[in-house]
């Protein structure tokens, strides 16, 4: 099917082509997602908020530049699109018919071009509601942009961090039909996933956030109050972003050792006015802690370190003995602070999850025991769950190996898979690379098969069907991690490991999303230099 030749000629479409990007957008009323970039494979585009009943087009384009074809025909500025007109004019166009609420589902297949890898092609849909003159063409939907990929095969995507950064926190500020991150914002960071005395440990105040549909990311124009690394991002119900803890850069004492300092400070950006938030003080200094949304909007802060004495850390060791059990919660919508239950131990760089029940697991971490007034380290296997409705924590068994620094995903069945991490005694601390899987429904685990090699700081993403992909990490020790690049799809019901492609650039304390597209998202980290890096990149499966 073609467009009517009196609105889309091919000769009128390339004449009329003018680089108009910005206009475009300022008229995107509905919404695109598309699902799909390998040559030769399937694709889906979902448009959403269209008139329902209406002739409905999709164009692809091997440009963003714009067209003002439609504007020429009805005169409606509002009629700009965002896509060239390079393919339509040529005869490559889609076109439906919206259902009664709106929806249009396009099913097609990516030309198996092998010259085409790697390219770059936008999509814009509109529809076609009839009235002649500024009512002709109306439902433009934003642009999406991909970049034509193999299965398997990790590729840039589309935009770098403003900054080099590792352990930084991220949080999901908007998802798709699908339930999966379409933008993801994240801020702060550090040189390195860990302090070194000898090397000082700068943090970044830079916030951005990346938008899957564009492949573009976006830095924030305030940065936050307090730069900071080893910290957490929690979405909040009302769309703002609430930061909490971590270090930030000390200084260097008289002995020439570098330290950094543990923040008790928390702060919030709203997205509506684009400024942050100074919040009251925490309860406790903390870093390696963790933060979760409650079903009833408010935030569990939980555990974590305070440092040393004077609330400080200089290297890794200083984590060893000086982890919290308390809790605390915020109420969002007063602002304020409120004292939550003890941990049944102390645990810092420990793994938190949501539950399906609502329910959040805490497990592993830095933990330590008092003996004669001492803390004696160790790393923890413990389990306990925290339960909203009851405000307590109660134990509930052990995930198998002892760990902290780990990687963990929710499966389809509510058991949680737990990947590698770091761990060993007070005299053998470093990476380590067995898995457990635990069920909260028995508070049981059962160990499952080891990784290939031993890793501390990697990631992990669920993929749905009890498959999981652990991407990354550090091998060596504590004291000198060392970023790998390994990426391994993990049967966990079937207990089988299979390598993929690896990663283009080594990562370790990076940002990690399986996106709603089903492509995977991997941003910043510390590179096999000991440094961080800005690159981003996307693997399709």
């Amino acid at each position: 099917m073609k467009f009517v030749p009196n609105y889309l000629s091919a000769a009128a479409l390339a004449a009329l082509s003018i680089p108009s990007l910005l206009l475009a957008q300022a008229n995107a009323t509905a919404d695109l997602m598309t699902y799909g970039d390998v040559l030769g494979a399937p694709c889906q585009a979902r448009l959403s908020g269209m008139s329902p009943g209406s002739m409905c087009f999709l164009l692809p384009s091997f440009t963003n530049a714009g067209s003002s074809y439609l504007v020429g025909q009805t005169g409606d500025p509002n009629d700009m699109l965002a896509v060239g007109i390079d393919l339509a004019a040529q005869g490559h166009y889609f076109t439906g018919v919206a259902d009664a609420a709106g929806n249009l589902v396009l099913n097609f297949n990516v030309p198996p071009i092998p010259t085409m890898l790697d390219r770059n092609v936008w999509w814009q849909g509109f529809s076609r509601t009839g009235g002649g003159g500024v009512n002709e063409w109306d439902n433009f939907t934003n642009i999406r942009w991909i970049n034509l990929n193999l299965t398997n095969r990790w590729q840039g995507a589309g935009s770098n961090m403003p900054i080099a950064s590792a352990l930084i926190a991220w949080a999901v500020t908007e998802r798709g039909t699908d339930g999966r991150p379409v933008r993801i914002f994240s801020c702060g960071g550090g040189p390195a996933v860990l302090t070194d005395v000898g090397t000082p440990y700068h943090c970044t105040d830079l916030a951005w956030e990346y938008d899957l549909r564009t492949g573009a990311t976006t830095q924030v124009a305030a940065p936050m109050t307090v730069s900071r690394a080893f910290h957490t991002a929690t979405a909040l119900n009302d769309g703002r972003i609430l930061v909490t803890g971590g270090v930030t850069y000390g200084g260097q004492k008289s002995n020439g050792n570098y330290f950094t300092k543990l923040l008790d400070s928390a702060e919030i950006y709203d997205p509506a006015t684009g400024a942050w938030t100074l919040l009251p003080p925490m309860a406790n200094f903390r870093a390696g802690h963790s933060a979760s949304l409650l079903p009833d909007g408010r935030v569990l802060i939980a555990a974590g370190t305070e440092g040393n004495t004077a609330h400080e850390l200089s290297d890794v060791l200083d984590l060893l003995g000086t982890s919290l059990k308390d809790s605390e919660l915020f109420e969002p919508s007063t602002n304020t602070w409120s004292s939550g239950p003890n941990l049944p131990e102390p645990k810092a760089g420990h793994g938190a999850i949501t539950l399906d029940d609502g329910r959040i697991l805490i497990t592993g971490g830095i933990t330590h025991v008092t003996i004669f007034g001492l803390p004696i380290p160790d790393f923890s296997n413990q389990a306990s769950v925290y339960d909203p409705s009851t405000n307590s924590f109660s134990a509930a068994g052990r995930i198998g190996t002892k760990r902290a620094l780990f990687t963990q995903s929710l499966m389809p069945d509510g058991r949680v898979a737990i990947f590698a991490g770091a761990g060993g005694d007070i005299f053998n601390v470093g990476p380590i690379k067995q898995c457990n899987l635990y069920n909260p429904a028995t508070t049981s685990s059962i160990a499952l098969k080891s990784l290939p090699g031993n890793r501390a700081f990697a990631t992990s993403v669920s993929l749905g069907n009890g498959f999981a992909l652990v991407i990354g990490g550090a091998d060596g020790d504590l004291v000198d991690p060392i970023p790998q690049a390994d990426v391994w799809l993990f049967d966990v019901y079937n207990d089988t490991i299979t390598a993929l492609s690896p990663l283009g650039q080594a990562r370790a304390g990076n940002v990690c999303e399986r996106m709603e597209d089903g492509t995977i998202f991997a941003a910043g980290g510390e590179s096999t230099t000991g440094l961080a890096v800005d690159t981003t990149e996307s693997l399709s499966l």
